[in-house]
């Protein structure tokens, strides 16, 4: 792969790490919203909503229109959505993995210390009573 190409990429992801724009267009997804609707239903400062929107459409990943006052905003491309989707699968995947390791730590400290109990019970009565 060429520079360029590594440098667009990177752009883009960066461009979608920031959690009030995946919000926007988790909102969005589902096709063209008023500013004001985002407002209500985001509950940030408008300054703050503004912002990502800007960023997210000098970056060509909303388009917006002006209609009677009121500003529309809309993602440009359909595979920002489906990327949106890979996206919590695989953090889906990730957590599904940090479970099943958390699982296998607590059946391997539960074994651990039923070991520890089994060792301290064989010990002579002596031995227990002089602790």
């Amino acid at each position: 792969m060429n520079q360029p190409l590594h440098r667009f990429k990177a752009e883009l992801f960066k461009t979608l790490g920031h959690p009030l724009r995946i919000r926007i267009l988790e909102l969005l997804r589902g096709g063209e919203v008023s500013v004001r609707d985002l407002l209500r239903q985001l509950a940030v400062e408008p300054p703050a909503v503004s912002q990502q929107l800007g960023v997210l459409r000098a970056r060509g990943i909303v388009e917006s229109r002006r209609a009677d006052g009121t500003v529309y905003y809309w993602i440009r491309d359909p595979l920002i959505a489906q990327l949106l989707d890979v996206g919590r699968e695989v953090f889906g995947t990730q957590l599904l993995d940090l479970q099943s390791m958390l699982a296998a730590q607590e059946r391997e400290d539960h074994a651990s210390a039923n070991r520890a109990a089994r060792r301290r019970d064989r010990r002579p009565t002596s031995a227990r009573a002089a602790r």
